[in-house]
């Protein structure tokens, strides 16, 4: 479906998809698992979200851009069509300056 959306002839207009990076927040260093509506989880249930674009040959890459009540970063990941790394990175530059990198 991402490689659909970012490679249709219809949908030119769009050069980076932005999606969460996993469904919380960053889990404390060290742990393996989290809690989420009392259920302990595995670590490796937040990482699904970022693997998945390499899968199918997209590059992708992985920014904070906001901090949790508890103070770990809120992350998003970033995709692009096939071969736009560099406007992947430009686009990352500018989402930081945006957002205030004192505040990250």
């Amino acid at each position: 479906m991402v490689h659909g959306l970012l490679h249709r002839a219809e949908c030119p207009q769009y050069d980076v998809l932005i999606t969460p990076a996993a469904p919380t927040a960053a889990i404390p260093a060290g742990s393996r698992s989290l809690t989420v509506d009392g259920t302990a989880r595995s670590f490796f249930d937040q990482t699904g979200w970022a693997n998945l674009t390499s899968h199918i040959g997209l590059p992708s890459l992985v920014m904070p851009i906001a901090h949790g009540t508890d103070g770990l970063p809120i992350g998003v990941q970033l995709v692009g069509s096939s071969y736009s790394d560099r406007t992947l990175l430009v686009m990352a530059e500018r989402l930081a300056s945006l957002l205030g990198r004192d505040g990250l």
